[in-house]
């Protein structure tokens, strides 16, 4: 099941993080447990004709972020989210637009980090996220987030 995500959060996040302006992202989106990203490669492009490994690693690090922050947002319990940890890998080139897939492989594990947050004011997950072209596999993340609290 495909389920929009708030038509004011993009718009508010071009404006918390004026970089997402020029980043191609075209469209956001949750589809099952999994936050979608639609993305055009042209912002991205290197001197190859495909994407910057920088680019890419930068949009997977937000697209975690943005999990989190709207996890939180559902909530109503917005706060700092950061990336404590990542690690990534391309396996091959994007050539084209694509889509980053987040999500949390261990079941449950968002709704315990809820919890968790909720008691202590201060929560941890971890999420995964992959480039997908034309279905292939391109690259993947994983990265642990850290909710702050107020």
């Amino acid at each position: 099941m495909t389920q929009a995500v708030s038509p004011e959060f993009l718009p508010w996040l071009k404006e918390a993080i004026p970089l997402t302006q020029h980043l191609g992202i075209e469209n956001l989106y949750w589809q099952d447990k999994e936050l979608i990203a639609e993305l055009q490669l042209a912002p991205l492009v290197n001197d190859k004709g495909t994407g910057f490994g920088g680019g890419v690693a930068g949009l997977a690090t937000l697209l975690g972020w943005c999990y989190v922050t709207l996890l939180l947002d559902a909530r109503d319990q917005r706060c700092p989210v950061v990336v404590k940890e990542s690690s990534n890998r391309f396996t091959a080139p994007l050539t084209g637009d694509f889509t980053l897939h987040c999500w949390c492989e261990e079941d449950g594990q968002p709704q315990s980090f809820l919890e968790t947050f909720a008691k202590k004011g201060r929560g941890r997950i971890n999420l995964k996220v992959e480039a997908r072209q034309e279905g292939q596999l391109a690259f993947d993340y994983q990265g642990t987030y850290v909710a702050l609290g107020n």
